[in-house]
Order: C-alpha cells, then sequence, then structure tokens
C-alpha cells in the first residue's frame, strides 16, 4: 500500500507577491549576508512599505524564519541568530507598550493587560 502524503488544511498558498519578496531574502542566510528591505523592493517592483508587509505576514502566517537589522532581512541560520533576533522584537515590542503606558499617563502593567485582552480577543490568531 502506498504511503499518503499528509493533510495540511492550515498550509496557504503564497501569492505571487508573497513568493517574491521570499525568494529574494531567503538566499541570504545569516546576519552577517543581509538585503536591504530597499534591495528587495527594486528586484521586485514592490514598494517598499508593502515589502515590510509582505515579510511580516511571511513570518506570521507561513512561519517563514526571517530575521532583520539595520542593514537588511536574511534568514537566521544560528541559535544564536534566532536568539538575538527574538530577543530585539521583544525589547521593541516592550519599548512600544512604555511609550503607550507614558501616553496613557498608566503603568506599564495595565497597558500589557490591555493588549493581552485586545490580542485575545483579536479574530486573528497566530500560530
Amino acid at each position: 500500500m502506498p504511503e499518503q502524503m499528509p493533510l495540511d488544511f492550515e498550509s496557504r498558498q503564497m501569492t505571487q507577491e508573497e513568493k517574491a519578496v521570499w525568494n529574494c531574502v531567503r538566499v541570504y542566510m545569516g546576519k552577517r549576508h543581509e538585503i536591504p528591505g530597499a534591495a528587495i523592493a527594486e528586484i521586485t517592483g514592490i514598494e517598499y512599505d508593502r515589502v515590510r508587509a509582505v515579510i511580516a505576514h511571511l513570518v506570521n502566517y507561513h512561519h517563514k524564519l526571517i530575521g532583520s537589522n539595520g542593514k537588511g532581512y536574511y534568514v537566521p541560520v544560528t541559535a544564536d541568530e534566532v536568539a538575538e533576533v527574538t530577543k530585539s522584537l521583544r525589547h521593541r515590542g516592550i519599548m512600544i507598550l512604555v511609550r503607550a503606558a507614558k501616553l496613557q499617563k498608566t503603568s506599564l502593567v495595565e497597558i500589557f493587560n490591555q493588549a493581552r485582552l485586545e490580542f485575545g480577543a483579536s479574530k486573528e490568531v497566530i500560530k
């Protein structure tokens, strides 16, 4: 009896735009081999702001491992690179919450709890 292919009902097909951006980024392996977002925009013909949105979508919905730093985007290849990218994202997120707390003249804990409620109520759940 032939082996059956597993069914993955949660996988999503990438659009042509997503494929174009992913094909640009995926060959830049390691944080010393970044590609600037402007270069991705030039290669793909997609506006820079849209490239950023597509990259976020590739990470959040297609589970593509894409890191970034001040020089551009790359695929992290070591555990240290993944840790560095996630640490940077956590720091950025916390600093945004600190700013929101200051604007609302409340505590970071209150802002964080409010964000947790809003995220939990969101219809888009990232798996």
